[in-house]
C-alpha cells in the first residue's frame, strides 16, 4: 500500500549518529512532547542534518501547543490543513452486501481477553505461540518482526515484556484484582524510559515503533499472567504473597495502612519485580521453545 502511494523510507536519517537521535527525542520528551512527536521531531532533524538542512518543514497537525513546542526543538511545524473533498453521491447507489457477523469463539468475536483466555487454557506454550501472539497483536508489530536486520532487537524486546507483562499479571492474580482493575491500571505502561537500550544497530526500529512492540507485548502477556496466577490454589497465592512482602520489606518499601494501596499500579509493579525470578522460570520455557 505504501508503494503504491508512493511513500518511501527515509534512509539518511541513518547517517547521523543513532545516540544524536536518541538525544534529540529525549530532548522532546523534556519540553513536553509525546513519545510519538518526539520520536517523530529527532527523525525530521536528522533527515535535515543528513542533506545539509538547517531548519527542515514539518507539515503536521497542532494539537494544544505541539507546532509551538516542535518549533523550539529545530524543527519548522506547520499547521497542515487538508483540502475539503466533496464526494459525488451517484443517485442509483447500489446496496452494499452484508457483512457476515465474525464466528462465534472467534479472536474478532470475543475481543482481547476473551482470546487470551482461550489461548491460555491450552497452556503456556500455546498461549505464547508466534501465531497466537500474531492475532492479538497490531500488524504494524508484525511488519517490524519480519526485518531481518532488527530482528535481534524486537526478539529482546519480546522477550523482556513478555516477561515483565507475565510477572504484573501474576502479581495482580495473587492479589485478587479484577479483570476490570487490570484493564484499567496495568494496560499501556511502556514509558520513554523502560525502552532505553532497545534500539538495533541499524536504526530501523524509531523510538514510537519500539514503543509499540514493547506495550502490545506486555499488555498480553499481563492478561496471561493475570489468568495464571488467578487460577492457583490460595495456598500458592499466599505463599507469593509472603515472598514478594518480605523482600519488599528488606529493601524498604512500605505502602501505608489504606489497602486500597494494593490495588494501585505502583504496589503490583514492585510485588511483580520481587515476583520475577519466580514468574521467569515459569514462563520462560513456553516464550523459548
Amino acid at each position: 500500500m505504501l508503494t503504491d502511494l508512493r511513500i518511501v523510507e527515509d534512509k539518511m536519517m541513518t547517517q547521523v549518529p543513532r545516540a544524536q537521535v536518541w538525544k534529540w527525542g529525549n530532548e522532546g520528551l523534556n519540553h513536553g512532547l509525546s513519545a510519538f512527536d518526539s520520536d517523530v521531531v529527532a527523525q525530521v532533524r536528522a533527515g535535515g542534518v543528513a542533506r545539509g538542512i538547517k531548519n527542515p518543514v514539518f507539515l503536521t497537525r497542532d494539537s494544544g501547543g505541539t507546532l509551538i513546542a516542535m518549533r523550539r526543538r529545530g524543527v519548522q511545524a506547520l499547521d497542515f490543513r487538508a483540502p475539503e473533498v466533496r464526494l459525488k453521491v451517484p443517485r442509483n447507489t447500489p446496496t452494499p452486501p452484508e457483512v457476515p457477523p465474525p464466528p462465534a469463539g472467534s479472536v474478532a468475536g470475543e475481543g482481547f481477553w476473551s482470546a487470551a483466555k482461550a489461548g491460555f487454557k491450552a497452556g503456556l506454550k500455546e498461549a505464547f505461540k508466534a501465531e497466537n501472539i500474531a492475532a492479538m497483536i497490531p500488524d504494524l508489530v508484525l511488519m517490524v518482526a519480519d526485518k531481518v536486520a532488527a530482528r535481534e532487537a524486537f526478539k529482546n524486546i519480546q522477550v523482556k515484556f513478555i516477561m515483565e507483562g507475565f510477572a504484573k499479571g501474576v502479581a495482580a492474580g495473587v492479589m485478587g484484582w479484577s479483570e476490570e482493575e487490570v484493564a484499567s491500571n496495568l494496560m499501556n505502561r511502556i514509558t520513554a524510559f523502560r525502552v532505553q537500550g532497545l534500539e538495533d544497530p541499524a536504526g530501523i526500529l524509531t523510538r514510537a515503533t519500539i514503543l509499540q512492540v514493547a506495550e502490545a507485548y506486555e499488555n498480553y502477556a499481563v492478561v496471561i499472567g493475570f489468568q495464571f496466577g488467578s487460577a492457583k490454589d490460595l495456598k500458592w497465592k499466599r505463599e507469593m504473597v509472603a515472598k514478594g512482602s518480605k523482600i519488599l520489606h528488606q529493601y524498604g518499601y512500605y505502602f501505608g495502612t489504606d489497602p486500597q494501596a494494593l490495588f494501585e499500579y505502583e504496589f503490583i509493579d514492585k510485588l511483580a519485580w520481587t515476583l520475577q525470578p519466580t514468574t521467569n522460570a515459569i514462563v520462560e520455557p513456553a516464550i523459548r521453545h
